[in-house]
C-alpha cells in the first residue's frame, strides 16, 4: 500500500518503504535510542536480498489515517517512557512534516534494553 493523492496535475504517490524511512531515522536520533529492533522476518529479508531497508518500523494505512508501530532498542540507564514519549513526537513530527499526511498514532514497542557500556556513556 501507499499514500496516494490525485490533483490536476497527476498522481503523488508514497510507498510504506519512504514512510517507514523517514519514521525510522526520525526515531534513530532520539538520545537514549540505541537502534531499531528487527522483526525475524525483516533480518531474514535483509539477508537474503542484502540490502538495506528500514526495520522496525511497521506502517499501517486505512484511507487517510496513518498508524505507524516502531520497536526500539534502548539503551540501560535512561527512562523508558521519556524515550518513547520523545520517539512518538519525533516520528508523528518528521512524518507529517516531510509527507503533508495526519498521523493518527504511534506505537512504541520497547524490544530490548542494551546493557554495554559503550551504549551508557552516550
Amino acid at each position: 500500500m501507499e499514500l496516494t493523492e490525485t490533483n490536476s496535475l497527476g498522481g503523488i504517490h508514497i510507498s510504506q518503504h519512504v514512510l517507514a524511512a523517514i519514521a525510522s531515522q526520525a526515531a534513530a536520533a532520539v538520545p537514549g535510542v540505541c537502534s531499531l529492533g528487527a522483526t525475524l522476518k525483516e533480518t531474514a529479508v535483509q539477508k537474503l536480498i542484502k540490502a538495506e531497508a528500514p526495520q522496525g518500523i511497521d506502517v499501517s494505512l486505512d484511507g487517510r489515517h496513518l498508524e505507524l508501530t516502531v520497536r526500539l532498542i534502548v539503551q540501560y540507564g535512561r527512562r523508558i517512557p521519556d524515550i518513547a514519549l520523545a520517539v512518538q513526537t519525533g516520528v508523528k513530527e518528521a512524518v507529517e512534516r516531510y509527507t503533508g499526511y495526519p498521523v493518527s498514532a504511534v506505537h512504541v514497542i520497547i524490544q530490548d534494553i542494551d546493557f554495554s557500556a559503550d551504549a551508557q556513556q552516550t
